[in-house]
């Protein structure tokens, strides 16, 4: 298989499963077979081009306006990996709604179908390497989630996805201007209508691409793709969209979305960073916004109680903690926000999926209702509790790695005011995060249990995120780490 084929299965096997989804009659079971057929054929597909450019290769397709390197493999694996899981997950899921009528089958092949297509806009995202397809790649990722948030149609979700979609549509306004701003500020130096659009060659003539320019062009940049991500004070379509879908699409959005919009803000990061301004101009930009989202999520984590949401704001403190991570540079930060992704992935992949057993059990988020999880569904107990613990940075799981990694740069690196702040949110959202996990887990239910029965079929992929979390925050994973090496000298421009 050459390298083009390669990358245009990368497409074409997700828009074709989302295709064939849409045209099966509404049989669920037929419908979940072919899902979960789409599911493993792109994530084949997906980890067959990531282990080509492993070792710092790089893939080009169609005059190069498709690409493949080794940071465009760190966000490619998170799609293929969590999205599988996430995807089986999501048949057990959809057949509880079914079930209790809180969907139909038709809803179902809906979501099925969208969720393919969304996964084929996230990896359009990742391997554009024409600029402006990347962000035509970025704001499609909204339309094609955004009937998957509304999937209820109740009028939380409908107003949450109008919400998703004027917000972020707003937002991404920014990085569009971004995108022309640089196209200008590139042409005048590549000459080149083909050339200029693309992020290799905008990389290798950043050094002469005006300086000041390129300031305007990365809080452009930040504002857009920040907004997609989730960073405060732009965040605030988050906790509603995130809380309102369901289960699946909140573990798919969190898990994996939000990364892409920061692949698309870190392509930005190292074009500035490797020019005439430098990297201590978007790394002062990137501490002050990590620090003030960790902020904000922490003092709205203090008094949550729905569960759901509480993992929303969570998902806006941990794109805090990369923008952090992007802050602290150097090749430790910038390793260590690049793991933190994975970390923050599978992490919050399984969170957002154990709320799923965790409302079939109790039929509702309020944590302060629910109690006795662990005597109740201790399967359910054990991965809400790996999920916290990572969430929160525990030692022995994921984001504990990549949080003491930043925590040791920064001071290294005489960040101390930083760190201390960053530390300081950290811990907040520790005594937050564990002061719910016992209401939910320990006395008494102050609600009436609906089945104390989770089926295998719903937990085996959350025990492999759980395993994932547990396996990377132990494991030195020599293929991961090598990858993500390659991946810090892109961006460092060495």
């Amino acid at each position: 298989m050459d390298i083009q084929q390669l990358l245009t299965l990368l497409l074409l096997v997700p828009i074709v499963a989302s295709v064939v989804l849409w045209l099966t009659p509404a049989n669920f079971k037929a419908l979940s077979t072919m899902h979960i057929l789409g599911s493993v054929a792109s994530t084949l597909i997906a980890m067959k081009a990531v282990l080509s450019v492993v070792n710092g290769e790089i893939l080009f397709a169609y005059n190069q306006l498709l690409f493949l390197d080794s940071l465009g493999g760190v966000f490619l694996s998170l799609i293929g990996v969590t999205g599988l899981l996430v995807n089986l997950y999501s048949v057990k899921y959809l057949q509880w709604e079914i079930e209790k009528n809180a969907i139909s089958v038709k809803d179902a092949k809906l979501f099925f179908a969208l969720s393919h297509l969304f996964v084929f806009t996230m990896t359009f995202s990742v391997i554009s390497n024409n600029i402006a397809l990347m962000w035509v790649a970025i704001e499609a990722t909204t339309l094609s989630s955004v009937f998957m948030v509304a999937l209820h149609q109740s009028k939380k979700s409908t107003e949450s996805g109008w919400k998703y979609i004027v917000i972020c549509s707003i937002g991404l306004a920014f990085a569009l201007y971004a995108t022309v701003l640089l196209y200008s500020a590139g042409f005048t130096v590549i000459n080149d209508s083909h050339s200029t659009m693309l992020w290799t060659t905008l990389m290798a003539h950043a050094n002469e691409i005006s300086p000041d320019a390129l300031k305007l062009i990365f809080i452009f940049a930040l504002i857009g793709f920040g907004t997609k991500a989730g960073l405060a004070p732009t965040h605030t379509w988050l906790p509603d969209v995130h809380s309102e879908g369901p289960a699946p699409a909140s573990a798919m959005l969190s898990g994996i979305l939000l990364k892409c919009a920061i692949l698309g803000l870190i392509r930005y990061y190292s074009i500035v960073g490797n020019s005439m301004v430098g990297f201590e101009y978007v790394q002062t930009i990137m501490v002050i916004s990590g620090l003030i989202t960790i902020f904000i999520a922490a003092l709205f984590l203090i008094r949550q109680h729905d569960v759901k949401r509480m993992f929303a704001y969570h998902s806006i403190a941990h794109m805090g903690v990369i923008a952090f991570g992007l802050g602290v540079g150097g090749v430790v930060g910038l390793f260590a926000a690049l793991f933190h992704a994975l970390a923050h992935s599978v992490t919050k992949a399984l969170a957002f999926c154990v709320t799923g057993n965790m409302v079939k059990i109790y039929g509702t988020r309020d944590m302060t209702k629910m109690g006795g999880l662990i005597k109740i569904a201790p399967i359910t107990a054990i991965l809400f509790g790996i999920a916290i613990c990572s969430l929160v940075g525990v030692p022995g799981f994921a984001i504990f790695v990549s949080e003491f990694l930043m925590i040791q740069e920064s001071i290294n690196s005489g960040l101390i005011l930083p760190v201390i702040l960053f530390i300081i949110g950290l811990i907040v959202i520790f005594i937050a995060d564990f002061s719910h996990f016992n209401l939910a887990t320990f006395g008494e239910s102050k609600t009436k249990i609906l089945t104390n029965k989770i089926e295998w079929s719903a937990n085996i992929p959350l025990i492999l995120l759980a395993a994932l979390i547990i396996g990377f925050g132990i494991f030195s994973v020599d293929g991961w780490v090598t990858l993500l090496n390659n991946a810090v000298k892109i961006i460092t421009g060495v």
